[in-house]
């Protein structure tokens, strides 16, 4: 997975974009047809529903009706200092999970690992905690991003054990993401030479859960008693013939994946989304149903960093920028035909910026991570019309 050049480049997927690269558009794909952008559908004006989160990503509607937040956090208490040229990376335990039910709203599990990475150009980001979902007898299931390998997560120190890994949070690892890209490398098939590991999301599939992973390319099904398979490797887009790659590590002319979000559909099948390395319009998303081939289900999107399944059975795809590698744009919220895939933009306002979590609640009511670079995140409400 090549690494990121830009700091905006995004706080949540470390190394999962190509900063470099000038945006362009692939043609779309049979069966998918973008709707008119011209007049989208009026949204109300989001609510903040909480604010001050730190490194605020994935957001959860549970069964009973509260949101759950994963924050990475904020790293360490107290910062490491970078070292000019080099990847730098220290420990804390700032990450947490933020819980709003009703007028009341808290964080309900604190200490969880938080890692400042800084980077060869001297930006820094946090990665920790980035998806989170209520267990059993109170437990919370988390999966956490690394940016790296089980040994640059040794390297941290005591502690460090949950990043890159499914585990019940302060608890028991349930799938070990990163050391299954260490021992197998899958996307090594088509020609992504680099082994790098960073987890983004997670599903259920009966006593198994699917885990993407936007840095090694792939979605993996963790097993109960711990072991992973690969599930199936995302194959790199292509792109026009007048651009090309510019990273040595990925074969020229193509893009590598970059699976972000997955969810569920109320077919049974398991809709993901893919970044295709920062360009315009490159974007897809796949339909995958468990012991079938997954096939491409819309494309035409931009930077899409989650999923979350409407009421009706649509998607809505949220794309935390809208313009090139060079110059970023807003956020967006996209919905996405049940049935043919077509794309209808949600007007926000303009209002999104850095947005990194998407979910849906019972009565459509649309909620979005924002602002969520630093300790000044929002979890934002856009009420169902």
């Amino acid at each position: 997975m090549s690494k990121a050049s830009k700091s905006w480049a995004g706080a949540f997927l470390a190394a999962a974009v190509v900063g470099s690269l000038t945006a362009t558009v692939i043609p779309a794909q049979a069966g998918t047809r973008a709707a008119s952008a011209a007049h989208p559908p009026k949204a109300a004006a989001p609510v903040v529903v909480a604010s001050g989160l730190h490194n605020p990503r994935g957001v959860t509607v549970q069964p009973d009706g509260s949101v759950l937040v994963a924050e990475a956090g904020s790293g360490p208490a107290t910062p490491c200092t970078a070292s000019p040229g080099a990847i730098t990376r220290c420990l804390g335990f700032t990450g947490s999970l933020y819980r709003v039910k009703g007028s009341r709203q808290s964080r309900v599990v604190t200490g969880l690992p938080s890692e400042l990475i800084y980077r060869t150009d001297g930006s820094s980001l946090v990665t920790g905690a980035l998806r989170s979902e209520a267990g059993r007898n109170g437990a919370y299931r988390v999966v956490y991003g690394l940016s790296g390998l089980p040994a640059d997560r040794a390297a941290l120190g005591a502690g460090s054990g949950p990043l890159g890994t499914l585990s019940i949070a302060r608890g028991k690892v349930l799938g070990d993401l990163a050391e299954h890209e260490a021992r197998h490398d899958p996307d090594s098939v088509t020609g992504n030479n680099e082994v790098f590991s960073n987890p983004a999301d997670f599903a259920r599939d009966g006593r198994d859960f699917l885990v993407t992973d936007a840095g090694a390319n792939d979605l993996i099904r963790v097993h109960p008693d711990g072991s992973t398979t690969t599930e199936f490797v995302f194959p790199n887009n292509v792109l026009p013939a007048a651009a090309s790659a510019v990273r040595p590590l990925t074969p020229a002319g193509q893009a590598q994946a970059v699976p972000t979000g997955i969810v569920r559909g109320h077919d049974g099948a398991f809709y993901i989304s893919d970044m295709s390395a920062l360009r315009q319009g490159l974007g897809r998303v796949w339909r995958y149903v468990p012991g079938s081939s997954p096939t491409v289900f819309a494309t035409g999107l931009t930077d899409v960093i989650d999923l979350a399944l409407a009421p009706d059975g649509d998607l809505i795809a949220l794309s935390y920028n809208t313009g090139t590698s060079t110059a970023p744009l807003p956020g967006a919220l996209t919905r996405i035909n049940k049935k043919t895939g077509a794309l209808t933009p949600i007007d926000t306002g303009n209002r999104l910026t850095v947005p990194l979590g998407v979910a849906v609640g019972p009565r459509g009511d649309i909620y979005v991570t924002n602002n969520a670079l630093g300790t000044s995140g929002e979890l934002l409400k856009f009420p169902a019309r």
